[in-house]
């Protein structure tokens, strides 16, 4: 069977198939970045650190729009290699650090947003929850009032009606082993140490809670008919 580590060790060592890779996911991820950072208020963000962001397609998106935001993009060694020509391009590259690593291992601390895009959907629950935790961890420590996750993702609405997101997890399945999912689903998920909370309609930014030092997690769909914003704070 296929998985999404066997894909990136492949990509790790095939040049030529890792380009094809890294400009399709900044493809993408162009096409969503505007209602991403519609659907969040990232000015209220210091520092966003955005887990996988490749070439840094979303994260120079939301450094524009937030011009007293700062940024680390944390991806894999070799993809990082090409992130600070392209963030240089963008103009913003003097406001995002460039860090290398494996998320299994561990994630960088200090963010008030922790922004997973097209990440979750990749794996299975149990390396999905992985990933969850080691943000949960250092977002423990981290010394803000509010911190998030944002895990932006296509979310399955119930029923069977047609719905693009169905598309990519046949695709998930046979090219990764991961799978795209419901909200139930994505509540199912609370063991890596993030609960429900509340909803956000579609491509509104998402309601904060001023209630007091809180760890939270949103879920934030880049894709039609799906919810754009699920709130899960840690318990």
């Amino acid at each position: 069977m296929y998985t999404a580590k066997a894909l990136f060790a492949y990509l790790d060592h095939a040049a030529d198939a890792a380009a094809i890779f890294n400009d399709h996911q900044t493809n993408m991820t162009k096409q969503d970045a505007a209602a991403v950072v519609s659907a969040y208020d990232f000015r209220e963000c210091a520092r966003v650190v955005d887990v996988g962001g490749g070439h840094g397609a979303l994260t120079a998106a939301i450094l524009k729009a937030c011009p007293w935001t700062t940024a680390v993009l944390f991806d894999r060694p070799a993809v990082i290699e090409g992130t600070r020509e392209r963030l240089h391009a963008e103009g913003v590259i003097d406001r995002c650090t460039c860090i290398a690593g494996d998320f299994f291992d561990s994630v960088p601390e200090g963010g008030d947003a922790y922004v997973l895009k097209d990440i979750v959907h990749d794996w299975d629950d149990d390396r999905a929850m992985a990933i969850l935790r080691n943000c949960r961890r250092v977002m423990a420590h981290t010394p803000v009032t509010t911190t998030r996750v944002l895990v932006v993702e296509k979310v399955i609405p119930p029923g069977n009606a047609p719905f693009l997101g169905k598309l990519t997890d046949i695709t998930m399945l046979l090219v990764t082993g991961g799978r795209e999912r419901t909200a139930k689903e994505y509540e199912a998920l609370d063991r890596g140490g993030l609960g429900p909370d509340a909803n956000c309609p579609n491509h509104l930014p998402c309601k904060r809670d001023r209630g007091g030092p809180r760890v939270g997690k949103d879920v934030v769909t880049n894709g039609e008919d799906g919810e754009v914003a699920r709130r899960l704070p840690v318990r």
